[in-house]
C-alpha cells in the first residue's frame, strides 16, 4: 500500500500555519502560510538570551514613545513593542498574515480593544514604515464584547481573528461580525500548559460545522483548527481551511509516512462528501441577550467555561511578560531613540 508524507498530505488538503514567535524556528522548518503567536509564546520567547537584541530595541522604542499613550504604563507598551518585533520577524518566513493577540485583559472591554488593536498597528507603522500592515492579523477573544469590537474594526480596514472559540455561537458571532478566520480551540488551552490536563471532550465537530455555516452562508470567514492534541487529529482535520500547527509537531509530520487510503479514512472533510442539507442557525450580531443565553447553554456551560478558562490563561502568560520587562527596565536605563 503507497505512503505519503503526513506533512505533504496536510499541505494538500488544507493551509498550514506555524504557531510560534520564534524566527530560527519558522525558517529551520520552511515556508508556511500564516504565522500565529500569543502572550504564551511571547512569555517562552522573550526570556531566552538569544533574544535580548530585540527586547533591548524594544524597550528602547517604549520609551521614547510613552509619551504618545500616556494611558498605558511603561512596561504594557513595552510588551506590545515586543509583539510586533516578534511578528515581524517571523512573518519574513511566511507567505501570507501573521497574528498578534490584543491584551487578553481588554477581553470584556469592546473599546479597549479597539483602541490596543488600532495601537498594535501604529506601533507597527513605527518599526517599519514599508511593512503592508494588512499582513497584520489582530487576534481577539471570542466574547460578545471581543466581536463588537472585531465589527468595529472591519470599519476601519483592520483584518480580526476570533480566538478562544469553542461553540458554534461563538463561530456565528465572528462570522457576522466580519472576522477573517476563527480558532477553534479542539481541546482547552489547558492541555497545552498543565501536564497530565485531559479535555473529555473535544470540538472537532465545530470545526466541521462552523466551515460548512460559513460556505452555506456565502461567508469570507475561514477556519483555523489550533490545540489539537494528537497527530490523528491533525489528520482528522485534513481539509479545514487551516491548520495552526506548532514546530515540534511540524518536524514530526514532515518525518511520518503512513498509507494514503488510510488518511483519507480519517479525515472528516472528506474530498467526495456531498453537500449537507443547510442548517438554520440564529443571528447574534444585534441580539446580545440571544447570544449571552445560547452561549452559557452550550454543553451545560463548557463552552462559555473553557473560553473563560483560555483568556484567564493568556492573561496570566500577559502580566508573567509584563513583570519581567517591567524588572529589565528597572535594571537598565534605555535612551530615547531617533525615529
Amino acid at each position: 500500500m503507497p505512503t505519503v508524507n503526513l506533512l505533504e498530505y496536510l499541505n494538500s488538503r488544507t493551509l498550514v500555519d506555524i504557531d510560534t514567535y520564534s524566527a530560527e524556528a519558522s525558517k529551520e522548518i520552511g515556508h508556511f502560510q500564516d504565522a500565529t503567536g500569543n502572550q504564551l509564546e511571547m512569555q517562552a520567547e522573550i526570556v531566552k538570551p538569544s533574544r535580548s537584541a530585540v527586547l533591548k530595541r524594544s524597550l528602547a522604542l517604549a520609551t521614547t514613545i510613552h509619551p504618545q499613550f500616556a494611558n498605558l504604563s511603561l512596561e504594557e507598551l513595552a510588551v506590545e513593542v515586543v509583539g510586533i518585533e516578534l511578528a515581524l520577524e517571523v512573518v519574513q518566513n511566511v507567505y501570507g498574515n501573521v497574528h498578534v493577540m490584543i491584551n487578553p485583559s481588554y477581553a470584556y472591554n469592546t473599546e479597549a480593544i479597539v483602541a490596543n488593536a488600532k495601537r498594535l498597528h501604529l506601533i507597527c507603522q513605527i518599526i517599519d514604515p514599508d511593512f503592508d500592515t494588512s499582513r497584520l492579523v489582530t487576534k481577539i477573544p471570542t466574547t460578545w464584547e471581543g466581536m463588537q469590537a472585531a465589527r468595529q474594526l472591519k470599519q476601519s480596514g483592520i483584518k480580526t481573528l476570533a480566538t478562544t472559540l469553542f461553540s458554534m455561537e461563538q463561530a456565528i458571532l465572528a462570522g457576522e461580525a466580519g472576522c477573517i478566520s476563527i480558532s477553534p480551540f479542539v481541546h482547552e488551552l489547558k492541555t497545552e500548559t498543565y501536564k497530565g490536563y485531559k479535555d473529555s471532550n473535544p470540538i472537532l465537530g465545530v470545526c466541521v460545522q462552523a466551515q460548512q455555516f460559513y460556505r452555506q452562508n456565502s461567508l469570507p470567514t475561514r477556519v483555523k483548527a489550533c490545540v489539537t492534541l494528537s497527530i490523528d487529529e491533525l489528520i482528522m482535520l485534513a481539509g479545514v481551511d487551516a491548520l495552526t500547527i506548532a514546530p515540534t509537531v511540524l518536524k514530526e509530520l514532515a518525518a511520518t509516512e503512513r498509507p494514503q487510503e488510510e488518511l483519507e479514512g480519517m479525515s472528516l472533510f472528506a474530498k467526495t462528501a456531498k453537500a449537507t442539507e443547510a442548517v438554520s442557525y440564529p443571528s447574534y450580531i444585534d441580539s446580545e441577550s440571544g447570544y449571552r443565553v445560547n452561549f452559557a447553554a452550550r454543553e451545560g456551560g463548557k463552552a462559555q467555561f473553557k473560553t473563560a478558562q483560555a483568556i484567564s490563561l493568556f492573561c496570566d502568560a500577559r502580566t508573567a511578560v509584563e513583570l519581567y520587562v517591567k524588572s529589565q527596565l528597572e535594571d537598565s536605563s534605555y535612551t530615547p531613540i531617533t525615529l
